[in-house]
């Protein structure tokens, strides 16, 4: 099972299942504004593990759009976990808020 978290801030799950966190970023803005997110999460604690990370950008038809970054998790074990993404601003005028998530990871019922 995969969840898509998009704008939650926390979740629980049952060990095995895979977690989406999403980010996006806007591509048609100027650069001094733009954040770049981290290739990978800072995680506290052992519940889940990190998989990998993709980005999706926009078709190139597209005038301006987002790119969207999904950073991949698997729940590993039961317990809890705080994921934490930090982007890096272009300048200081770009406003990059990090993007945290509590995960609480709950036994498998099967």
């Amino acid at each position: 099972m995969v969840i898509e978290v998009l704008k939650q801030v926390a979740v629980e799950v049952e060990v095995g299942t895979t977690v989406d966190l999403v980010v996006t970023s806007p591509i048609a803005i100027p650069f001094e504004l733009r954040c770049q997110w981290q290739p990978a999460p800072v995680i506290e604690g052992g519940a889940v593990r990190f998989l990998g990370a993709k980005v999706e950008l926009p078709p190139p038809d597209v005038d301006g759009g987002v790119a969207t970054h999904h950073y991949e998790l698997k729940a590993v074990a039961p317990g809890q976990a705080r994921v934490i993404l930090t982007a890096t601003a272009a300048s200081p005028e770009a406003v990059c808020p990090p993007r945290r998530l509590d995960i609480l990871v709950r036994a498998s019922s099967s």
